[in-house]
């Protein structure tokens, strides 16, 4: 709620009750008698919206398990969510996708058919898990845990090499564990993303777990601006959706690979994933390789449809990123670090590149304990 306490601050203050709940419990017990001026709640059970229904307040819902519940909401873009694990996998060269989801839920259907549509409107096929609807109690009480058979079985069937999507970071764990218990490799016999970059369960997953980055902060700053507007007087009508898009994505090693059948490019991209924090150029890759530039040229349009430099630029800023976000290093070390010979330079390049300059993607997108280690 990061974007509420903000909104807060720019504008004016508020007495806030803040009520700290599981999404499945009941309706609380005070709803009833409450005298506030607007709520921002996350509507979990029809107990809870037909209690919130009752009151005669401006309401904002966060809540996207359910949808449909006739007040404004506040919701991620799932389809630019969907589109963005697409491309991330579609970058790396896969012709084959896979989308394992909970059916049934709003923002998992979501990120599903967008997915979906983005790789078949590229020619390639995309198979989804075969799963039955999940009731919202089903998710709170562990159905991820006893699945993990029917997913390796259904990971075990997918033609290889294949770039597989989880609706969520909690998914994404789970398909890493059926992976390893049918023995198909990650990422080189399947590369795995996921969604909502949950630093305990990304970076403690074996191996590592690729995540798109939700703006939790973004949604937080709308719903107390519009419930803002709301209890002003100014409804709208029709109730307004009001969609957020992804921020970004971290790339870990679950999707850190590359699907090329030319081995020659393959060599390059191996080579180039292994030593971009070594402040490689292109004529160390073209050493490696003792080819030609044009050769190598010649060869990356073909398969990849990019320039050697546009790959090796796409890898020092992924780079510079990672830095960014997971450690507590200085502007000018990361520059040396991911072959940039001016930090001035890598900062006007990655803001160029980003819309961020360094110091606004780490506080936007690292963690607490390294925001001022600048």
């Amino acid at each position: 709620m990061f974007g509420v306490a903000q909104y807060i601050r720019e504008t004016r203050p508020w007495l806030i009750q803040f009520n700290e709940r599981s999404a499945m419990e009941g309706s609380p017990s005070w709803i009833n008698s409450w005298k506030g001026d607007g709520l921002i709640t996350r509507v979990a059970t029809p107990e809870i919206r037909e209690a919130i229904r009752n009151r005669s307040v401006p309401v904002v819902d966060l809540n996207e398990q359910l949808g449909g519940m006739g007040i404004p909401m506040i919701t991620n873009d799932h389809a630019a969510v969907g589109r963005m694990g697409a491309n991330h996998l579609l970058d790396r060269g896969f012709q084959r996708f896979a989308f394992l989801g909970f059916t049934g839920h709003t923002y998992s259907d979501g990120r599903r058919d967008a997915f979906v549509q983005t790789a078949e409107a590229k020619g390639y096929p995309c198979m989804v898990f075969p799963d039955h609807e999940v009731k919202v109690d089903q998710l709170h009480t562990g159905i991820w845990q006893t699945e993990t058979d029917e997913i390796a079985k259904w990971v075990a069937s997918l033609p290889k090499p294949i770039g597989i999507m989880a609706c969520t970071d909690l998914r994404g764990v789970q398909l890493l564990n059926a992976c390893r218990q049918a023995n198909v490799a990650v990422p080189e016999q399947a590369a795995v993303v996921a969604v909502g970059a949950d630093d305990v369960s990304c970076q403690f997953a074996d191996p590592p777990l690729s995540s798109i980055v939700l703006n939790g902060w973004k949604m937080g700053y709308e719903a107390a601006a519009l419930l803002d507007r709301m209890m002003q007087g100014h409804h709208t009508m029709p109730m307004p959706e009001i969609l957020i898009p992804p921020m970004d994505i971290f790339v870990r090693r679950s999707s850190d690979v590359t699907a090329i059948d030319d081995p020659l490019v393959a060599r390059a991209l191996h080579f180039i994933r292994e030593n971009v924090r070594n402040g490689i150029n292109v004529e160390n890759v073209l050493l490696y390789l003792g080819v030609s530039r044009s050769t190598l040229q010649k060869h990356f349009r073909a398969s990849v449809g990019k320039s050697i430099h546009d790959v090796l630029t796409e890898a020092r800023f992924a780079s510079v990123k990672e830095l960014l976000v997971e450690t507590p290093l200085s502007i000018a070390d990361i520059s040396e670090r991911c072959g940039f010979q001016h930090p001035e330079y890598m900062s006007s390049a990655l803001k160029k590149h980003t819309g961020w300059s360094p110091a606004r993607y780490r506080e936007q997108y690292g963690r607490q304990d390294q925001r001022f280690h600048l």
